[in-house]
């Protein structure tokens, strides 16, 4: 469960002033739960590591989720003005030590080879998510809000269950958009990093 979340995103469309946004999908969601959530931009190397220390210096209450939202290829993520590659996103969390989640809301990036090299640097995160095929950023920021609800909203039921429980029945509730978009979540379990691939362990 975590109690707080990061948005951090770069422009979808660099042609255009029209914006568009995950923004508000997380927002209204983070609302009806009750955590706090914060947005910010990022366009290279030097904002997103910015915002990623400042983050995780910032005093909340723990655990924190980083999403980060935008365009993204099998090795590196897209800011606005340059590229981001594997190796500066591994370093910058994994200084991060109060950041306990990440969840990369990007084509291609989330592959099970970077999100468990993600995991073996960065040791102090327990899972990390994302998407290995090509996704309408709408679609999977529907599919993200759905998986964040099912962990972090607890009941008599669910309370004592750990978090990839949790994550492998919603993805068993919906096989064919976890297919279908290619989701992957990896996640620490003793000292072994187990997968969840298109719902299936």
């Amino acid at each position: 469960m975590f109690r707080s979340i990061l948005v951090l995103e770069s422009p979808w469309d660099s042609k255009s002033v029209k914006s568009k946004s995950v923004w508000p999908f997380v927002s209204e969601f983070a609302g009806a739960i009750g955590i706090k959530a914060f947005h910010q931009t990022f366009s290279d190397k030097g904002s997103f590591c910015h915002w990623i220390a400042r983050y995780n210096k910032e005093k909340l209450t723990d655990p924190k989720l980083l999403y980060v939202a935008t365009h993204g290829s099998d090795g590196r993520i897209s800011g606005l003005q340059r590229d981001i590659n594997g190796i500066t996103i591994r370093a910058a969390l994994k200084r991060a030590k109060n950041i306990r989640f990440v969840h990369f809301g990007s084509c291609l990036y989330g592959t099970p080879d970077n999100l468990t090299q993600l995991l073996k640097e960065a040791r102090h995160l327990l899972w990390a998510a994302g998407y290995n095929k090509s996704v309408d950023w709408v679609d999977s920021t529907l599919f993200d809000v759905l998986l964040w609800g099912r962990i972090a909203q607890r009941d008599k039921h669910t309370k004592g269950l750990k978090t990839h429980t949790l994550a492998k029945d919603c993805l068993e509730e919906v096989p064919g958009l976890s297919k279908n978009l290619g989701f992957c979540f990896q996640y620490r379990y003793g000292k072994k990093i187990e997968s969840l691939i298109d719902g299936r362990s």
